[in-house]
């Protein structure tokens, strides 16, 4: 049976979400949820990843360049940990270095506007996150 995934890059402003509906396929772009309260945020990610029927959602992990995990790993470990009794699939973290800045690149790349690329980096940093994932045979 083919498991629907779902990748998730959590911004401090708004929250980039990815999807992968089957082995084979690519990780493509789903949607920004934009940041409402930590509860709010945690509660959005469950309900679209059971709206959309996931079976797992892989959750950026910014740890350092040096292998420490900072501020922003330990608040990714915390949103896991409340993620988890409200979503009856599998919740893992994946290390997310340089998601943000392949995603900018790639906006970049296709002439898009600050505006448009700032709405659009965070659900492609997600589609990052999620396809190095798959790559590594994680499915």
């Amino acid at each position: 049976m083919s498991e629907t995934i779902l990748g998730v890059d959590l911004g401090t402003a708004r929250i980039g979400i990815a999807i992968c509906e089957g082995a084979g396929l690519p990780a493509v772009p789903l949607t920004t949820i934009q940041h409402t309260t930590w509860r709010g945020d945690v509660e959005a990610v469950a309900s679209l990843a059971s709206a959309r029927g996931a079976q797992r959602i892989v959750v950026g992990n910014p740890i350092a360049m040096d292998g420490t995990s900072g501020p922003a790993a330990q608040r990714v470990a915390a949103f896991i940990a409340d993620l988890r009794p409200l979503f009856a699939g599998q919740v893992v973290s994946y290390d997310e270095r340089f998601t943000t800045a392949i995603a900018q690149q790639r906006l970049r790349d296709l002439q898009m506007s600050g505006s448009k690329r700032r709405r659009h980096v965070d659900e492609l940093a997600a589609v990052e996150i999620l396809s190095a994932y798959l790559a590594q045979g994680r499915q």
